[in-house]
């Protein structure tokens, strides 16, 4: 690419950068943006995302969960509100701890291909704002998210490209991150690596910022279509900065979660319902994207009502909420 054609590249996605990092727009009203984003990653990378063929291919299972594949990861930017709220979360939590003395330190765990949350803040962060270092477990996808930031001319941006498992890597002392980010998780927190992950690098560094802030799984019923309100019963089960700290001493192969007693009658299947504070007010709510889709209750247990379902967080290769139903 030659200097001109990259000034033009790195001036596109610059616009479409502080579109998106703009806390004054609303997720919704940022749809065409990220599907520019999403267009222009897919234009620049060297990934093909023709055909279906290879879609699993590459992916793992981790001690700590599964760890999906290269082009999984990149079908995430196809998601154009789940992909504004991260974006414009980790420019806000960037811009919260901005310093004149040093550059932001972001510990971006789980980058897969086009490392999206990353690239578009090097567009409009200097490397003297804000810089990077970019964990995968996947040396696949790694390079892939290497060769993209390299050729639109932001490795400066980037403290280290570190091949590893975000679950069991330690922080060098010296490295310690300002923000911690990670967007590796699925519907009601199952399947993928994302409380291992936040648990092991935020106890190493706990004065990090955290995104997403938050992540809360409740209990509720869906309404008759997704317009409709879900009925919320209560919460279940929440990671985030405080919860992670209470867990510090836990070396079990669960966490605990919370109890529920169902109203006496059920009109439809309770579900999981799966709420991201992303960074202050940038929230993913029910159906949102995929990862708000309400879920089916473990087991899909039977249930007619009054019944109390007993809820613990499972860790481990398949980690994930577990429920017992009690009578």
């Amino acid at each position: 690419m030659s200097g001109v054609d990259r000034a033009a590249e790195q001036a596109e996605l610059a616009q479409i950068a502080r579109a998106i990092a703009d806390p004054a727009r609303s997720l919704a009203s940022l749809i065409g943006e990220t599907g520019q984003l999403r267009a222009f990653v897919e234009r620049h990378s060297q990934l093909s995302m023709a055909g279906s063929d290879h879609m699993t291919e590459g992916e793992s299972t981790l001690p700590s969960g599964w760890a999906i594949s290269p082009v999984q990861a990149a079908l995430c930017a196809r998601e154009p509100l789940r992909s504004a709220a991260f974006i414009q979360g980790l420019a806000a939590a960037i811009n919260a701890a901005a310093t004149p003395q040093r550059p932001v330190s972001v510990l971006y765990a789980g980058c897969g291909p086009f490392a999206l949350l990353a690239l578009p803040l090097m567009a409009i962060f200097s490397p003297h704002q804000v810089r990077f270092t970019i964990l995968e477990v996947h040396q696949e996808a790694l390079d892939y998210a290497r060769a993209l930031i390299e050729k639109l001319g932001y490795g400066g941006h980037v403290a280290a490209f570190v091949c590893a498992d975000a679950a069991t890597w330690r922080i060098a002392p010296e490295a310690t991150p300002d923000v911690i980010v990670s967007e590796t998780m699925n519907t009601a927190l199952g399947k993928e690596p994302q409380v291992a992950i936040m648990r092991n690098l935020f106890v190493q560094a706990p004065q990090a910022a955290l995104v997403p802030a938050a992540i809360a799984v409740h209990l509720g019923q869906p309404g008759h279509t997704m317009h409709e309100p879900c009925a919320d019963w209560g919460r279940i089960f929440e990671i985030n900065a405080a919860s992670i700290l209470a867990w510090k001493g836990n070396q079990g192969g669960s966490l605990p979660a919370a109890s529920i007693r169902l109203p006496t009658q059920l009109a439809r299947a309770p579900k999981l319902l799966t709420r991201i504070q992303v960074h202050g007010e940038t929230v993913l709510r029910d159906y949102d994207c995929s990862l708000n889709l309400p879920l089916h209750l473990p087991g899909k247990p039977q249930l007619t009502g009054s019944e109390t379902l007993a809820f613990s967080y499972q860790l481990g290769s398949t980690p994930g909420l577990a429920c017992e139903v009690l009578r």
